[in-house]
């Protein structure tokens, strides 16, 4: 029994003197004793390889490449000590999870955290920590108790020490006779290792190992009674043995653990044998100079400055973590075609693997460099898993819109993805939920537009409701017999977790998911995803494991569903994936404390910016550094404080440092992704100091495009020419460049030449060349397919049109491909615009019925009609939305208060005035109602237009009948000039055109214009200083329901409007002057006969050329801006037309803002003779 150290700086042969030492023996005696290397476990299958690939080898079975766990195994397989079933990590943190559940109310700070995302996890690794350390939940509860006798009981501390010793009790007692911990494996192993015979007499090496927990130290001392030796490497200068240790010292992390062994050593009267000092005079593992200085005097002070070239150390500052990982997979590209390098030779070293994981997945993929990131896989992102959790919360929400899809959606179910999109927008659009997925009754709810007579269903709309029921029967056949088996639960009855947890296997089943899985794997697999056929195939095996787990630890336990689902979910967040490499020859991508980087040439260390590499101190668990100093004082010793985890840092950048034989890259970025600024890492500075002769380069995302005529190997612009994919991607960036007059450089020239002198090539680089040319243009579209669309007549309404005038994309867009934003079950702005319009049609026709005249309507009277038309109206609408919920009964009461303000206002408008509705929800354009408005537009072309207006009102004059036409609106709304000029406002005016031309079914005979007015339907807020009386308040009421628009410039029609007005009205924009003419100034909008006549014929011409252009086929890009004003800031469909006026030929229409008399003036020249006209 003795014990042997194998010493020696980095590089200097300490795995490769263990390897051979098993190799010789092997030769020497192949069946003789066992041979051991113990090493890491990342490490096992690089050493196992190493082995078995030695060339000429008399076998290896005599030889062992063993974890601490594995060797636990292989223990007890020969002298037991594991009879009981091991709980895994996954029923650990799953127990832990339930176990926090239930004493919630007896916990002092874990009650609030418990609820925190990993927490669980945080909490089992302390739990770990304190098992592996020797700390059992009496000792906790004697650190409490001496706390309180100090009367620090109220500390942090002291709840923290008091929650963990319940928790670790109630853990202790629940694996109490049932279940072994894995954390206690390496404990069991350092009793049972004298007992197994495989261990007796065999020689072992203990390799890459830089310190050991106090389950490995009591470990290695059974070993070393037990075995005939044991040689330990150790990365250690041992002439540092010899000197005051020190915490800032390099190797303080290995020194220490060779003064521990020393003393395990003696404890266990094991012979100490000479160590080995490798200190060969060359280092063999650099076969560059400038790499050896870096390895002897990084760490030295003040340390010899390198006076040689250095052409093998890359010092790189790249714009932005991106580009940093980009100019890696240059070099490695480079470093395989000119150097002659295999992807093995080279590895990525990462501090932060966060940060880059998902860069390296995307650019390394991009660049088509095989490559292994050596990290355990989180699985929660796995379609299995989201069907798992989304299972269980449509039972937990009762059918919940959101997890129903997301279960759907998995992929897993027997529904294609088109089925499920328009299921989802047929459910969204109706709000169903709860049991209606599972009632036998088939869905037929229908959007009903309007508030008026029920319509019939359309041929068209019942194969849809067809079709949407078959999906809703497969979507919900598995899922609902799901449901039925839980529903118990949903009734107050606990279900057992065996209960919960069979039913979800067998909704796997039912769903068959292991075939799919299966067939995921097969297609991966054939598609040369090697990564993602282990993964389905892992993530199946994981998740049945974790099943079997969550009933094995907690199998008979009563549980409502919510915390169930919250127990699985700690168990999922903890599920991962160890993949092995898929290949041999791959760029390994691992980080420094990890990966083990053996034979490699080319080291790439990314990412080390100041705070990175060196980390900073991290206090993730539940002790902070503070705490842990405290308790270490009192006897209780964790794992080392976030302090001396800071002096290990410099020990890592030494390993970072030294992995390569002849090439070190080192890089770091500028800024993150988020453009917040990086500093560089000290590491740097110091590499700086050491090499004054080596040149910094700063990269951004694309070649510079210097102009360089004289192009050499060195010419640095070389580097972005790498593969076809990627260059004309960079080519393409410098043409656009090109585009604005800066030259393009000789190079990219050539580069540009190559690719379109071939056919082949130029095919290839086609998109990428034909992007230079993108102006976001949207070509004119044949008149054929503007027929085909829109037909002929087109039939259209005056609000489309306006929408073509303000873009003619996002008309397109709506009226000629179809698209619409999708329908959510809520209540928005049109669905409370429909509720007005059919509540005051309804109102005005109970008028009628009764006999009853608005002007004079009693105040109890209107508001009894008004609560009576909306309790009519409100099932119906969106399906009895205003019955739905609280939130909706109370918006039902606000529209009520709107619609009762609203029939108050115009209420006054009758008492004040003579005009009366002559009708109300005219419609024109529809089967039985008016008809349409028909323009020619061209020869061969015709539009008809229809619409419905919401209120004519009729008043008799002395000689002459009037007519006056009133638009409901949401807001308050004004008609300007300058948008009827432009096209964006021709509502009002069209529904008063229609008026007057079928004035004799409206108002019994010929008609004279009075006026179009906007009414805002709103319940507006006042402001005021000061308490208001009743009347003040209806009268400030009254201003802000003011109608707006134009009223014909005739002091009878006013009168008729406001009887007896002098002063400003505050029903209809007019002001009567001291001597009874009309103001004409701010705040009187009045239009003389001659004006309307002109309106109207400018509406016409109007009318006319947008409905030419529409059949022209413009369909371009082209939003208007008025000062702050666009359709954009509202429409649906920008990311369909990608409008960016920094693109050249996109741009706002600027539409000038001038005074009212300018666009009349403009409005009487396109009349007159076109002149003006745009």
């Amino acid at each position: 029994m003795s014990l042997r150290f194998i010493l020696g700086r980095a590089g200097t042969g300490k795995t490769y003197t263990c390897l051979e030492g098993i190799r010789q023996s092997l030769r020497e005696n192949p069946a003789g004793p066992p041979l051991v290397l113990l090493v890491p476990e990342q490490a096992t299958f690089q050493m196992d390889y190493a082995l078995i690939s030695t060339p000429d080898l008399p076998g290896v079975s005599r030889a062992q490449v063993l974890s601490f766990r594995r060797l636990a195994w292989r223990v007890f397989l020969e002298a037991g000590g594991a009879a009981r079933p091991h709980i895994g990590e996954l029923g650990k943190r799953m127990a832990l999870r339930a176990l926090l559940q239930r004493r919630q109310a007896d916990l002092a700070i874990f009650c609030r955290a418990a609820r925190q995302p990993g927490f669980t996890d945080r909490l089992a690794r302390t739990i770990a920590e304190l098992r592996v350390y020797g700390i059992n939940e009496k000792d906790l509860e004697s650190q409490y108790a001496a706390l309180a006798r100090a009367g620090t009981d109220a500390t942090v501390l002291a709840g923290k020490l008091h929650d963990l010793a319940i928790v670790y009790r109630d853990f202790e007692t629940y694996l109490q006779g049932r279940y072994v911990d894995p954390d206690d494996y390496l404990t069991l192993l350092a009793e049972r290792l004298q007992d197994a015979p495989s261990v007796q007499g065999a020689t072992f090496w203990v390799d890459g190992f830089t310190g050991f927990t106090p389950q490995e130290y009591r470990v290695l001392g059974a070993l070393l009674r037990s075995a005939s030796r044991v040689h330990v490497t150790l990365c250690l200068d041992h002439r540092e043995l010899v000197c005051p240790p020190q915490e800032t010292d390099l190797f303080h992390p290995t020194r220490e653990t060779y003064h521990k062994l020393v003393d395990l050593a003696k404890n266990m009267g094991a012979r100490i044998e000479e160590p080995l000092t490798l200190t060969p005079p060359i280092n063999p593992r650099f076969t560059s100079r400038a790499l050896a200085h870096v390895e002897t005097q990084f760490f030295g002070r003040p340390g010899r400055e390198y006076t040689g070239e250095v052409d093998e150390i890359s010092l790189v500052g790249a714009a932005n973590r991106w580009a940093e990982v980009e100019a890696v997979a240059r070099e490695i590209i480079r470093l395989c075609r000119d150097q002659g390098y295999r992807w093995r030779d080279m590895a990525v070293i990462l501090r932060d693997m966060d940060a880059y994981q998902g860069l390296v997945a995307a650019v390394f993929t991009d660049y088509g460099i095989p490559y292994f990131i050596d990290r355990k896989r989180p699985v929660l992102h796995h379609p299995l898993v989201e069907l798992l959790r989304a299972a269980l919360e449509v039972v937990v929400t009762n059918w919940a819109c959101d997890p129903v899809f997301r279960y759907l959606k998995t992929d897993l179910v027997p529904v294609s993805r088109g089925a499920v999109d328009e299921l989802e927008n047929y459910v969204l659009a109706h709000g169903i939920r709860g049991r209606r997925w599972i009632d036998d009754k088939p869905w037929r709810y229908r959007r009903q537009y309007t508030l008026g007579e029920e319509r019939e269903v359309s041929p068209g709309e019942e194969a849809t409701l067809a079709r949407i029921n078959r999906t809703r029967e497969k979507a919900a056949g598995a899922l609902g017999r799901f449901y039925r088996k839980l529903a118990s639960s949903k009734q107050g009855r606990l279900l057992t977790v065996s209960q919960v947890t069979t039913a979800l296997f067998e909704l796997l089943v039912d769903l068959r998911v292991p075939d799919t899985l299966e067939r995921w794997r097969r297609e991966a697999e054939e598609a040369g995803d090697l990564d993602a056929a282990r993964e389905h195939s892992q993530v199946w095996d994981g998740v049945v494991s974790l099943l079997d787990q969550v009933v094995e630890a907690l199998g008979e336990e009563e549980m409502d569903l919510p915390e169930y689902a919250q127990v699985l979910e700690a168990g999922l967040e903890s599920l991962r994936l160890g993949l092995i490499p898929p290949g041999l020859d791959q760029v390994l991508v691992g980080t420094v404390e990890r990966s083990r980087n053996p034979d490699l040439m080319a080291a790439f260390m990314v990412g080390i910016n100041d705070g990175i590499f060196p980390a900073r101190a991290a206090e993730d668990e539940i002790f902070t550094d503070g705490e842990r100093d405290e308790l270490a004082s009192r006897g209780v010793h964790l794992a080392p404080p976030g302090r001396v985890r800071l002096f290990h840092e410099q020990y890592l950048v030494y390993i970072a440092l030294t992995r390569a034989s002849e090439r070190l890259w080192i890089s770091y970025p500028l800024a993150d992704q988020e453009g917040k600024a990086l500093a560089p890492s000290s590491i740097i500075g110091r590499v700086k100091e050491l090499f004054p002769g080596l040149k910094e380069s700063f990269l951004g995302l694309e070649p510079a495009g210097a102009v360089i005529n004289d192009l050499t190997e060195d010419t640095p612009e070389l580097e972005f020419i790498i593969n076809r994919r990627r260059t004309v991607a960079y080519l393409g960036s410098l043409l656009r460049k090109a585009e604005t007059g800066r030259p393009l450089p000789l190079l990219w020239a050539y580069v540009y030449q190559w690719y379109i002198s071939d056919e082949a090539r130029r095919s290839e680089a086609g998109r990428v060349l034909d992007s230079m040319r993108y102006g976001n243009h949207v070509e004119r579209l044949p008149e054929e397919l503007v027929r085909e669309i829109f037909g002929n007549p087109i039939s259209t309404s005056v609000s489309r049109l306006e929408s073509f005038a303000a873009c003619p994309f996002s008309h397109f867009a709506a009226h000629g491909l179809g698209l619409r934003e999708r329908t959510i079950y809520r209540l928005e702005a049109p669905d409370m615009g429909a509720f007005f319009h059919a509540a005051l049609k309804v109102f005005v026709d109970r008028l009628r019925e009764r006999s009853l005249d608005w002007g004079t309507l009693e105040d109890d009277q209107r508001y009894l009609l008004v609560q009576e038309v909306v309790e009519d109206l409100a099932p119906k609408l969106q399906g009895e939305i205003l019955l739905s919920s609280a939130r909706y009964r109370y918006l039902s009461r606000s529209l009520r208060r709107t619609l009762h303000r609203a029939v108050g206002a115009l209420g006054a408008h009758a008492r004040q005035g003579c005009f009366r509705p002559a009708a109300v929800e005219v419609g024109f354009g529809y089967p039985g109602e008016l008809p349409p408005l028909r323009l020619e537009l061209r020869p061969g072309w015709f539009m008809e237009l229809k619409g419905r207006i919401d209120r004519v009102d009729s008043a008799r004059g002395k000689e002459r009948e009037y007519i006056r036409v009133i638009d409901y609106k949401s807001r308050a709304t004004d008609l300007r000039i300058r948008d009827v000029y432009h096209g964006l406002a021709l509502q009002l005016l069209t529904y008063l055109g229609v008026a007057l031309e079928h004035a004799d079914q409206l108002a019994g005979g010929p008609a004279t214009p009075a006026g179009v007015l906007y009414f805002g339907v709103q319940d507006p807020m006042v402001h005021a200083v000061g308490p208001l009386t009743g009347e003040e308040l209806n009268k400030e009421i009254r201003k802000k329901l003011k109608m707006r628009g134009l009223v014909l410039d005739d002091p009878e029609v006013v009168e008729l409007m406001h009887g007896g007005l002098s002063g400003r009205s505050d029903l209809i924009p007019v002001t009567v002057k001291k001597d009874g003419t009309l103001s004409q100034g701010k705040g009187s909008r009045v239009v003389t006969p001659e004006q309307v006549d002109m309106l109207l014929k400018f509406l016409h011409h109007r009318l006319r050329q947008l409905g030419r252009r529409i059949t022209r086929g413009e369909a371009q890009v082209a939003p208007y801006r008025q000062g702050t004003r666009t359709p954009c800031t509202y429409c649906a469909f920008k990311p369909a037309c990608q409008f960016d006026s920094l693109v050249e030929g996109n741009g706002y229409r600027f539409l000038r803002d001038a005074a009212e008399e300018f666009w009349w003036k403009k409005i009487a020249e396109v009349v007159e003779g076109g002149k003006g006209d745009e």
